[in-house]
């Protein structure tokens, strides 16, 4: 498997969700510093209000959005943690042993018309193909096997006029394709980074190569 040696490549390997302490360590600290903001704006609004400043309110605004923002991610956080732990504990339960993890988003562009609910949360990798897990289902929602995979892809989408990568297509013989849009933590809400999309395309191919041995001969060029 391709990118074997980066630790969060090997957390979704391993099927393991990191620690809580930083990400709530650092929530704080947001917290903090916005709350603190908004002190020093209340108490300095008289010289807000008369600033010659280009934009006076920018510091309010801004603290606003951190005192906000962290007691929010806080709470997304932790959902998303409580609903993978349950992915994680149907797919032990259903006593597959997976090469790979991949969470995804259930929404974005085209993640919404992909799947009937139970949308899936989680994907598996193994020996047989790609799974889809969903919390309110025992057993995989949606299973794909490595035959019926044609090529896997990079999705783009436009961004203020730029093209940027957002996701992973899954170009397939029977259903046609759909995309996959990446998370590279389990457990925690946030989408993957174009770069980590990249890798985690790689890590894709790599593992259909070794377990599908005549993925050569059926990728188009």
């Amino acid at each position: 498997m391709e990118y074997a040696g980066e630790r969060w490549v090997q957390r979704l390997r391993d099927g393991e969700m990191p620690k809580r302490w930083p990400v709530l360590v650092g929530l704080a600290i947001v917290t903090v510093a916005g709350g603190i903001g908004v002190y020093f704006s209340a108490t300095h609004l008289d010289g807000i209000l008369h600033s010659d400043a280009r934009r006076p309110f920018a510091l309010p605004l801004f603290s606003v959005l951190l005192l906000g923002s962290g007691p929010v991610a806080a709470v997304l956080s932790w959902l998303r943690g409580r609903r993978d732990r349950m992915v994680l504990d149907r797919i032990r339960r259903n006593g597959t042993t997976p090469r790979f993890h991949l969470p995804v988003l259930c929404t974005g562009q085209y993640a919404a018309d992909d799947f009937p609910a139970p949308r899936p949360e989680m994907w598996t990798v193994d020996a047989a193909g790609l799974h889809a897990w969903s919390p309110e289902r025992d057993a995989p929602v949606f299973d794909l096997v490595w035959d019926d995979i044609r090529t896997i892809e990079l999705a783009s989408t436009d961004i203020r006029g730029q093209r940027t990568d957002t996701g992973i297509w899954i170009v397939t013989e029977a259903v046609g394709r759909f995309v996959l849009l990446p998370r590279a933590v389990i457990g925690r809400p946030f989408g993957a980074s174009v770069t980590k999309i990249h890798i985690l395309m790689q890590v894709l191919r790599s593992l259909r190569r070794e377990f599908d041995p005549g993925t050569t001969q059926r990728t188009p060029r």
